[in-house]
């Protein structure tokens, strides 16, 4: 212990003399190891945190799909429920949950919105958190209790009820619920959030005799500890097989989808933080690689000392220790405030508010993983970086450097080409960085170049939620409705008002129908139906390809019509005239009462996500089909909409002052949609940066500490008659060639990272000119300065000021 004491008293002392390597160096740890340890952290909080339930690996989310092409919900049936119960499956449990939203009325009448969610029988044992208070039972779940109950969130509990020991029987107040509030049984678990944001659950009681083949709920499943992901899959398999066999028809075709609960919450957040991770990485190395670059140039200026201590019995090995110390200590206190800029970067990163759309990411702790990683790094970094120099330095041959001066003194040929290979790792992982920008940037501009077929610039929407109490009756609700289309139309600078039942990057609240088409060659088919009022398409920007829009006269008691889009016309009605047909729908069976004629074709558009494909689907009339919630849009005449919020709000509390309305311009939807491309192509655009920041650095040292070796030699040539030109040229020959290798080894790794990417990453190619030659030009750019200006700066000295000074 003493020695290592004695051994980091000398490591300080050294580093003092030297500020401005000591300063260089700390920096480019520092920000290497900042870099990295920020984006572990946020990696740990999103990807490797477990998730707060007992063997949460045995979680699955279940959603269906056909095999046939037909339009489906994605989501699971009662139907599918009670099949998925028989105790001879691998399962533990297999339970549904209906997310929805709900108007919650405070203590002083001002309404909230909250997150609500029906769920089945066994739901929150599946999770195995236990509650809070209360719970569900068995009994609840039961057909003949008619009283409706609900477990409230750890949450609710907490800040509405003011953890109340005596809440159970009391209710809570819902605007929706009318004069039949519903009686609290149950507090959740304080980790419970499933669905996420959930405030209050419901007890769906299920007919285990009827045959409900509605689907409208999301699935989950445990499996049992020992049942692999193939078993899984096969046993889903067969059921799917036993329900197409037992219910042709609605389950013909219909497969189950599985994806683990992990993966199913983290969604394509999981490339884009394996990719930037991986950038960090990559930019730690170069980070390593010019300190080892300095270490280098600094440890020949003290070979001399090393040959001395040597001479006076040092052995090899303690040589290395004193120079490893030196490194630690360096590594230290880079590692020391590279843990203190990732702090303060992540915690920037969470105040700006750029994890509001990313899952897991709501809070990134600087948890004991990250800081064991930050350990880690510390100890890779002084190895990786001292390891190399102390060998090297400690191998100093001790009569040379006694007797020799000039160059044999200063440095060596291993030296030399233990720069070079630096350099050569330095353009290469420049080159990778910038590509892998550049691919992020290619993708991001991709997704924002999408036309989904609406338009976002200058729009509002808010979600309406009408109470059954007050507007249970349909023509009541279209006259509520009317009134505040009316209102908001007259506001100055709204151009347009529409309402629609799903809209656009939002939760989809709109099912699917088997349709038949008179004149349609094949059987009936499943689509997607949707259901907006007549100015929606105004609103929203819609185009209208051929036909007629809904107008004010398509009314309750009107004749029903049906407008398709375009990816129906074209998947359905190629071949049939749209002016003479119609279509019916209905599910299970088509219902012949709801034909009816197809009066518009319109534009496709863009639902689940930026990057997905048009889904075939046709629209009804709102007020043929009134329901009480709805999505409302307001199209204005300001780029920035937001000044308006406040009188839309006014307008809707005008009418009902018990409606929670939480209006929001579309444009924060799409920005919602986007941010995952947008954070890595954000954080590969600053990697880059510093990637030819430090690459900049890295080759301007070598270059310039390679001049400085041969200024006896530069000299010399020159004394004898070489022109500057002559001695540039020398020195930059070996630049030269350094940067080719660096090129084509950086090439080569870029494409291979990008073929990795492509799988990833919407829109991206591994073989992108672009992007490979902006990369190349770049680095090459930077590559070339760094080394023509040291170059330059050599060739201008005065031959007897060299002579003299070596």
């Amino acid at each position: 212990m003493r020695g290592l004491a004695h051994d980091v008293r000398f490591a300080l002392r050294m580093l003092r003399r030297t500020p401005a390597f000591t300063l260089a160096a700390v920096m480019t740890l520092a920000l290497g190891i900042a870099a990295s340890t920020a984006i572990f952290s946020a990696a740990n909080a999103a990807l490797l945190k477990p998730l707060p339930y007992p063997r949460a690996e045995d979680i699955w989310t279940v959603r269906t799909e056909f095999t046939d092409g037909n339009q489906t919900t994605g989501l699971v049936a009662p139907v599918e429920y009670f099949r998925l119960q028989d105790p001879k499956l691998p399962l533990e449990r297999f339970a549904m949950a209906r997310p929805g939203e709900a108007t919650l009325i405070l203590a002083d009448n001002t309404p909230v919105t909250i997150v609500t969610a029906s769920v089945s029988e066994g739901f929150f044992e599946l999770f195995g958190l236990s509650y809070a208070l209360g719970g569900f039972t068995k009994e609840h779940f039961e057909m003949k209790r008619v009283p409706p109950e609900v477990v409230i969130s750890h949450r609710l509990w907490r800040e509405v009820f003011g953890s109340d020991p005596k809440v159970l029987g009391k209710t809570v107040r819902l605007a929706e619920a009318g004069s039949q509030p519903p009686t609290i049984v149950g507090v959740a678990s304080r980790d419970m959030n499933v669905p996420q944001g959930a405030d209050v659950w419901f007890n769906v009681r299920l007919n285990p005799q009827g045959t409900d083949f509605a689907h409208t709920f999301e699935g989950y499943l445990r499996v049992r500890p020992d049942v692999t992901e193939k078993q899984l899959q096969d046993t889903m398999m067969r059921v799917a097989k036993g329900l197409e066999r037992d219910y042709p028809g609605p389950q013909t075709n219909r497969i189950f989808i599985l994806q683990s609960y992990m993966n199913s919450i983290v969604g394509d957040l999981r490339p884009i933080l394996i990719i930037v991770l991986a950038a960090t990485g990559l930019l730690l190395l170069l980070a390593c690689v010019n300190v080892t670059n300095l270490l280098l140039a600094r440890g020949t200026l003290r070979g001399r000392e090393l040959a001395a201590r040597s001479a006076l019995g040092a052995s090899r090995t303690r040589l290395v220790r004193q120079m490893l110390t030196e490194t630690a200590v360096l590594a230290l206190i880079g590692a020391v405030a590279g843990v203190a800029l990732a702090y303060a970067s992540v915690r920037g990163f969470l105040a700006y508010g750029a994890a509001q759309h990313l899952p897991r990411l709501e809070s990134v702790p600087f948890e004991w993983p990250v800081l064991a990683f930050a350990v880690a790094v510390l100890v890779g970094v002084t190895i990786l970086v001292g390891l190399v120099p102390a060998l090297q330095l400690s191998g100093t041959n001790v009569q040379a450097l006694i007797t020799e001066r000039g160059r044999s003194v200063r440095g060596g040929r291993t030296t030399h080409r233990t720069l070079s290979t630096m350099i050569v790792a330095e353009i290469s992982v420049a080159i990778m960085l910038v590509a892998g920008a550049g691919w992020l940037v290619r993708s991001f501009t991709e997704v924002q170049a999408v036309d989904p077929g609406w338009q976002h610039r200058g729009r509002l929407v808010f979600e309406l939620s009408l109470p059954g109490d007050r507007y249970g009756d349909p023509q009541v609700r279209t006259t509520w409705v009317r009134s505040l289309t009316t209102n908001l139309q007259g506001l100055k600078g709204v151009t347009g008002v529409g309402l629609s039942s799903s809209f656009p990057l939002q939760p989809e609240a709109d099912g699917t129908a088997l349709t038949q088409i008179k004149g349609f060659a094949g059987p009936p088919f499943i689509s997607r139906v949707r259901t907006v009022s007549p100015g929606f398409f105004d609103a929203m920007g819609i185009r209208m390809r051929s036909g007629r829009k809904f107008t004010d006269n398509d009314r309750l008691d009107g004749a029903p019509v049906v407008i398709v889009n375009q990816a129906f016309a074209t998947k359905y009605l190629t071949g049939i005239d749209v002016a003479t047909t119609d279509l019916a729908f209905g599910f299970p069976v088509v219902r012949q009462e709801t034909r009816r004629p197809i009066v518009g074709i319109v534009d496709d558009v863009k639902y689940a996500s930026l990057i997905g494909d048009f889904e075939a689907a046709y629209y009804l009339v709102w007020e043929q089909q009134p329901r009480p919630r709805m999505s409302v849009a307001v199209a204005t005449t300001l780029d920035d909409p937001t000044p308006l919020i406040s009188t839309v709000r006014a307008e809707v509390k005008k009418l009902d002052p018990l409606l929670a309305v939480n209006v929001q311009p579309v444009d924060t939807l799409v920005e919602a949609a986007v941010a995952r491309q947008k954070l890595g192509m954000t954080l590969m655009l600053i990697f880059g940066g510093v990637a030819l920041a430090l690459a900049a650095i890295g080759i301007y040292g070598v270059i310039a500490y390679a001049s400085a070796e041969r200024r006896a030699e530069v000299a010399t040539r020159l004394a004898l008659g070489a022109t500057p030109a002559n001695i540039f040229s020398l020195l930059v020959r070996h630049g030269r060639a350094m940067t080719a290798a660096g090129i084509v080894l950086g090439l080569g790794g870029a494409y291979a990272t990008g073929w990795l990417a492509s799988t990833w990453l919407y829109a991206v190619q591994a073989w992108d000119p672009p992007i490979l030659g902006t990369a190349l030009v770049a680095v090459l750019v930077v590559t070339l300065v760094a080394m023509l200006i040291p170059a330059w700066r050599a060739s201008q000295v005065d031959p007897a000021y060299a002579l003299r000074g070596d």
